[in-house]
């Protein structure tokens, strides 16, 4: 890694902390207005669709736009870039509306198979407040996409700086809305988040004064400029491996629906306490490193995307490892201080503190194969994101159904470790293997 890549990692990092504390402080809020009961694994399955698109479009949008947009820029210029982006930007509203209105018209359906736990009545109040969340979509596509084309222009801080914007507006429609239903301040709170999170970084892309990339060129290459179908041919096999992992994120919540009430909600609030170590370590210095290494693939120079590989890789282990034994040890102070308020009691600290060991170890194991995933993004290999993913939620189902029997809802954290843990392995020797083998060439 290069100084300005440490640099620009600090600044995610500033960013992500930023995004982390006020993600505290909105879990917090949640814990406080909804508790840890049957009102809170309603919000959970409705939010199940915004946040499994408030996830994805972060991972899989910038892998397939920001090699294309960089070297768009390299070989084509400026101007040439800025009409790529536009393109896409449409093609990615229209799809994105399609989207929200095919999951409007279908949450009776699908909630049934999310919630199979819920009594008729739980289910129409979360088909209620889906349908409130859902305009976010739109919203969020935007925003990713914008966060994208500021990170080519090495500015991080709003990207960065962009969830926790939406934390906050969150916050505040959920505590201060003037409406009786706290689920419909939730649900409102989402949209009116992801709305304030696109404006915050939309008003820095309009100045004029963007920094021109040290690898771009201002030659015109023989290829051809590249289109809307080069993203999405990208986009559909990331999108299916993301599909694929997400599935068993949704699983298990449909799972932990049948273990008692509460049950979702305590893994969700452990994961999201655990998320922190993810953020700060892996997810920063990949997001910092990402627009180099995909310019350095599309330039040859692969020795230096294999060193800033290895300094991505250190730094994750550096700043990860220690915050996942802190986390470990001081799980149930932790969770007293940041969530056990109001609606959410001692008994809810305990359930929390009894799975969030193991997802500290699962969101670790994440954050080792960050790094590793933005080198398959930047060779454009987006098949083998399937095929990796295919296999991790293939090992998370089978863990699920064995330990679920012996160890209750603890047993779907446990087969979360596990999985991810076997996901770094694989990731790694393919990475390696890759690299060395195209060194040689």
């Amino acid at each position: 890694m290069q100084q300005e890549d440490y640099r620009a990692t600090f600044i995610v990092m500033a960013g992500l902390a930023a995004a982390t504390i006020t993600g505290f402080l909105r879990q917090a809020a949640i814990a406080y207005r909804l508790g840890a009961g049957r009102v809170t694994d309603i919000y959970l399955v409705a939010f199940a669709v915004p946040e499994f698109v408030s996830i994805a479009l972060p991972i899989i949008l910038p892998p397939a736009f920001i090699p294309f947009f960089a070297e768009c820029r390299q070989q084509h210029g400026e101007a040439a870039a800025r009409r790529f982006a536009l393109r896409v930007a449409g093609a990615l509203l229209a799809a994105l509306l399609a989207f929200t209105l095919a999951a409007g018209v279908g949450a009776p359906l699908y909630l049934r198979w999310l919630a199979p736990g819920f009594a008729p009545a739980e289910r129409a109040q979360a088909v209620w407040t889906t349908r409130l969340m859902l305009p976010a979509i739109g919203l969020m596509g935007l925003s990713t996409l914008t966060g994208a084309v500021l990170q080519v222009y090495r500015r991080f801080v709003r990207p960065a700086l962009a969830t926790a914007v939406y934390n906050l507006v969150f916050i505040g429609t959920l505590l201060l809305a003037p409406l009786a239903a706290p689920l419909g301040r939730a649900g409102w709170g989402v949209t009116l988040g992801a709305a304030a999170a696109l404006v915050f970084q939309l008003a820095l892309l309009r100045r004029r004064s963007l920094p021109v990339s040290a690898m771009h060129t201002a030659g015109v290459s023989a290829r051809h400029p590249p289109g809307v179908r080069d993203v999405a041919r990208l986009l559909m096999p990331l999108g299916a491996g993301y599909a694929v992992h997400h599935l068993i994120l949704f699983i298990d919540r449909a799972m932990a629906t049948t273990l008692g009430a509460g049950s979702a909600a305590a893994l969700n609030y452990a994961y999201h306490l655990a998320l922190a170590v993810g953020q700060l370590s892996g997810l920063a210095v990949s997001t910092a490193l990402f627009p180099r290494l995909a310019e350095q693939v599309a330039a040859g120079d692969l020795p230096g995307a294999r060193a800033g590989l290895a300094g991505a890789l250190r730094f994750t282990m550096a700043v990860g490892l220690p915050a996942t034994l802190g986390l470990i040890l001081l799980r149930v102070p932790l969770v007293q201080i940041l969530l056990e308020h109001g609606a959410f009691d001692a008994a809810a600290t305990t359930a929390v503190s009894r799975v969030l060991p193991w997802y500290a170890l699962a969101v670790l194991a994440d954050a080792l194969c960050q790094p590793l995933w933005r080198v398959v993004y930047a060779q454009r290999s987006m098949w083998t994101v399937l095929a990796v993913n295919c296999v991790q939620t293939f090992l998370r189902l089978v863990g699920n159904l064995a330990l679920i029997p012996v160890s209750g809802y603890n047993g779907l954290a446990i087969s979360a470790a596990g999985g991810l843990l076997v996901q770094a392995a694989i990731l790694g020797g393919l990475v390696h293997r890759r690299l060395g083998n195209d060194l040689k060439k």
